[in-house]
């Protein structure tokens, strides 16, 4: 997704990668698109008569892979900005990288998204994706892709044009939001020397993790804000923290402990489908930390095709539903509907993989151009 910020390890070579963390983004991307794959669109029922049980159960927990994203998220950025001294310039400068690494790919699949919606519905008569799963609410207007475009549709309270993109929404908020927040605690540590700046970095950020936690995640009208989710991203923050031994251990391990008191104040934590978000990013931020105390974020889940997947996960998390939507019901149409249980699952694969190839495209020709594009405004202030 758009957890793509620079990720080379703090105690190895300068082209060292947090391996594991870009394996993480393959796993998290495949899950995702799995979900919406087999869940959606015209031939997705009937390809789940064949699907065997234990492929089912992986890929209608898949979405999970976005509370994933956020974890990674959170520690990306707290690692990234490290050194930074945050300052009104810096904070501007953030932005416009964030924006020239993330517009491009983003907006070519809104475009492209628009495109198959034209095909569909003025060629085809088919549905569109934009009413996949459920009619678009409000109606398309340049109104409404304008709010996408500068990441405001689910704040306004739009539906998304495409699976997936109201999660953008999300992670720029957060984005600037902790930025914007670090540079006040910095002004806080210098205001107040006798009070370190790991103390009011735990302070803010741990006291607004907890309020999301046990009050903003249990209410609903709060989904549309990073209020909501900033629980599940702090345990990516907390867990750069506990590698890097930026604040005392029991920041993140007291925090993990919360978490459970979460699950089991909410009734989650013997039953494995309740509040399977909290769970699936309390394990990753625990699996992060374990592995960097040991060194081995540099290496576990070190495997060619992985890394791949994690390089190119951005491009599949925003492409792959309007690309196998358009497969499907090309496929559908051709053959006649409705399609055998077996052609059916073929043709999911054949979508799955037509996505894979067109992220691959779109990572090519416009996402690592973007962020080479970005790397060249890169400000560090210290």
């Amino acid at each position: 997704m758009s957890s793509q910020a620079d990720c080379t390890a703090p105690t190895a070579s300068a082209t060292e990668r947090f391996r594991y963390i870009d394996g993480l983004r393959g796993i998290a991307s495949l899950g995702v698109a799995c979900y919406h794959i087999t869940r959606y669109g015209p031939v997705a029922e009937s390809a789940r008569q064949v699907l065997p049980r234990a492929l089912q159960f992986l890929f209608d927990r898949g979405w999970v892979g976005v509370q994933v994203f956020f974890v990674i998220s959170g520690f990306v950025i707290a690692y990234s900005v490290r050194r930074a001294r945050v300052t009104p310039g810096y904070l501007a400068n953030y932005a416009l990288r964030r924006s020239l690494r993330l517009d491009p790919p983003y907006w070519t699949t809104i475009a492209l998204v628009l495109l198959v919606h034209t095909v569909m519905t003025s060629w085809w008569g088919a549905v569109s994706p934009l009413d996949v799963p459920t009619p678009l609410q409000p109606e398309l207007s340049p109104r409404l892709v304008f709010a996408h475009l500068v990441y405001l549709h689910k704040i306004l309270g739009y539906d998304s044009l495409s699976a997936g993109f109201w999660t953008l929404c999300i992670e720029f908020q957060f984005y600037l939001a902790y930025v914007a927040t670090l540079g006040l605690i910095q002004w806080l540590s210098r205001q107040s020397p006798r009070f370190s700046l790991a103390f009011w970095q735990v302070l803010i950020f741990g006291g607004a993790a907890v309020a999301s936690l046990f009050w903003w995640n249990l209410d609903r009208r709060f989904d549309n804000f990073i209020l909501y989710f900033y629980a599940l991203f702090f345990l990516g923050i907390a867990a750069w923290w506990e590698v890097s031994r930026q604040v005392p251990s029991w920041v993140f391990w007291s925090y993990c402990g919360l978490v459970i008191v979460r699950l089991g104040f909410t009734g989650a934590f013997l039953q494995f489908d309740a509040s399977l978000e909290l769970k699936a990013a309390l394990v990753c931020g625990i699996s992060i930390v374990l592995l960097g105390q040991r060194g081995w974020l540099t290496t576990a889940l070190d495997w060619n095709w992985l890394q791949y997947l994690g390089r190119i996960s951005y491009s599949l998390y925003l492409i792959h539903f309007p690309v196998t939507h358009l497969v499907t019901t090309g496929v559908e149409r051709w053959l006649g509907s409705p399609l055998p249980p077996v052609t059916a699952a073929l043709t999911l694969a054949v979508g799955l993989l037509a996505s894979l190839a067109a992220a691959h495209v779109l990572y090519r020709l416009v996402e690592a151009p973007s962020v080479q594009l970005a790397a060249r405004f890169r400000r560090e202030e210290s």
